[in-house]
């Protein structure tokens, strides 16, 4: 029986918080389906265990999967390096957006034993069963999984999901878990890096599905209201209005729930059954108030819709959450003026101001400047790397600062789910 560990890495940056490791959770149900019975799981996050914690747990260990987004990457090499130099016979996996991104770079790291591209379902499945380790890093490509209904729920056990639950209740006041119900996102927004890892094409969970995890959750976990993570919860109006039917005429008809959404997916029949099925929140990236800026974007905002949307939120009692996205090449004072201007006359309940960071995967980063910079202090909301032609990095600072302390109390950070 062979002990597999996986490992959540922190960010480098004060105040990173993060969300349930979903995407890992995933990876313990698809090995525990594949080979019930023959091996041990562990699982361990930066953001709660320290490195003295987390070494100690997986130095016995037979391969330790590291999930990595960019600010993520340093702090998963690092403890790599650290468990071979006391176990050369651990075998490394890394997975998630920057291997995704970056795995040439990757190939030659010597505590890098095995580098997944893609979803891990399938690759992490066909590492534990080769178990063996000759040469240098092997690289592993993982299709798309077509049907997400073939997946088993995640394991929320291992990955020990009480933490982040109580984390929760103390920052909102209350249970909160994530679900994913989508996998991909057909818009093509320059500065995210999602289509990456997860593509372009949308790939769904059935609504029976889904609320089938919804039951099982509320009840192991006493959940309080549950998040969907996916980039766009909203776009499929077929899914969605079943999926609002079956919740209306089932046990979970009055549980609260909140979702990413996109402005053109929006309509008031669409928005009168999200929220007689319980919708309570809804969060629209609007990004700027610009034509000019979105698009550069390629993002479609109409804001006469925008506004007409945030106004049937509020009659129905959905909750709104904008978000803002400073720094984008052109962008001057005035540009930042009509952001401004939008966000007064949308009235969001809460609101985000963050600004252009070039993570491999979107439009911004260069793979000549930027392949070797240190990511791990790099954040949307503070970085020194953004400026355009008429502000400075310090200027676009300032602004971001002045807005978030112009809407408080009602600023808030973009959920990741790291």
């Amino acid at each position: 029986m062979s002990k597999i560990a996986f490992i959540q890495p922190k960010v480098g940056f004060e105040g990173g918080h993060t969300w349930e490791a979903l995407g890992i959770g995933y990876l313990v149900s698809a090995l525990k389906e594949a080979f019930p019975g023959q091996h041990t799981y562990d699982f361990f996050s930066g953001f709660y265990d320290n490195d003295s914690v987390i070494i100690e747990g997986c130095k016995d260990a037979d391969i330790i999967g590291f999930s990595c987004t960019s600010p993520q990457y340093k702090h998963a090499l690092d403890l790599a390096t650290r468990l071979k130099s006391l176990n050369p016979e651990i075998i490394t996996v890394f997975g998630g957006i920057h291997p995704t991104v970056m795995h040439p770079q990757l190939f030659k790291e010597r505590a890098i034993d095995w580098v997944v591209e893609g979803e891990g379902e399938a690759s992490i499945i066909e590492i534990v069963a080769s178990f063996n380790k000759t040469g240098g890093p092997k690289y592993i490509r993982s299709s798309s999984i077509e049907n997400l209904n073939d997946l088993p729920f995640p394991d929320r056990t291992v990955i020990k999901q009480e933490r982040n639950i109580y984390q929760a209740y103390l920052d909102e006041g209350r249970r909160v878990a994530s679900v994913l119900s989508s996998r991909g996102c057909p818009f093509t927004c320059t500065f995210c890096a999602s289509k990456a890892l997860w593509g372009q094409r949308v790939r769904y969970r059935s609504p029976g599905n889904i609320l089938r995890e919804m039951v099982d959750l509320i009840a192991d976990l006493q959940i309080d209201f549950i998040k969907f993570s996916d980039d766009t919860f909203t776009v499929n109006h077929e899914r969605l209005l079943q999926f609002c039917s079956f919740k209306k005429a089932g046990l979970l008809k009055d549980f609260p729930f909140g979702a990413n959404a996109n402005i053109s997916t929006m309509d008031p029949f669409i928005l009168t059954e999200l929220a007689n099925a319980g919708c309570k929140e809804l969060w629209f990236g609007i990004e700027s108030g610009s034509l000019k800026i979105l698009q550069e974007m390629d993002k479609r905002v109409n804001f006469t819709q925008a506004k007409r949307t945030f106004s049937k939120c509020s009659e129905l009692g959905i909750k709104t959450r904008a978000y803002f996205l400073l720094g984008m090449p052109g962008e001057t004072y005035e540009d930042i003026k009509l952001t401004e201007n939008l966000a007064e006359i949308l009235m969001p309940d809460s609101i985000g101001f963050s600004l252009l960071a070039p993570f491999p995967g979107n439009k911004y980063y260069d793979p000549v400047l930027m392949q070797d910079w240190d990511w791990s202090t790099f954040d949307e909301y503070g970085n020194t790397w953004v400026k355009t032609p008429s502000l400075s990095n310090q200027e676009l600072k300032s602004e971001q600062a002045r807005l978030v302390k112009k809407f408080k109390p009602n600023i808030v950070f973009r959920q990741k789910d790291l």
